[in-house]
């Protein structure tokens, strides 16, 4: 009797705390074309479209950002900065795996120039 009423719970289990699979690269480009631009810039090179120094990183000078390893901004995206006054935590958006594709396949790759936009008639 007992096996009746635990197996079902043990089969429940694994899959409640099993996380939803990774999001593309291209939904994380859109993540980041709504969320991250307003700081980071189109480019990732925090300034503006029309050039002005926005407050976030600039991820196109490989000397700013060479103190940042990826664990550390994965945090950051994850955590904030500054109680989220500074940098707003996106914890509830990205999992660890989705910040991390967000910093190995778009962040680290940023150039300046080279708008960050999903592309367009690929799945998001």
């Amino acid at each position: 009797m007992r096996w009746t009423i635990l197996l079902p719970v043990l089969l429940f289990l694994p899959g409640f705390w099993a996380q939803a699979p990774a999001k593309t690269l291209n939904e994380l480009k859109a993540f980041y074309a709504t969320n991250c631009v307003k700081c980071h810039g189109p480019d990732g090179s925090a300034r503006g479209a029309d050039g002005k120094k926005l407050g976030g990183l600039d991820f196109t000078d490989a000397k700013e950002t060479a103190n940042e390893n990826d664990a550390e901004m994965v945090k950051t995206i994850r955590k904030g900065l500054l109680f989220g006054i500074r940098m707003p935590s996106f914890k509830d958006q990205l999992s660890e795996a989705d910040a991390l594709i967000l910093v190995q396949g778009i962040v680290r790759k940023a150039e300046k120039g080279k708008v960050i936009t999903p592309e367009e008639g690929v799945p998001r």
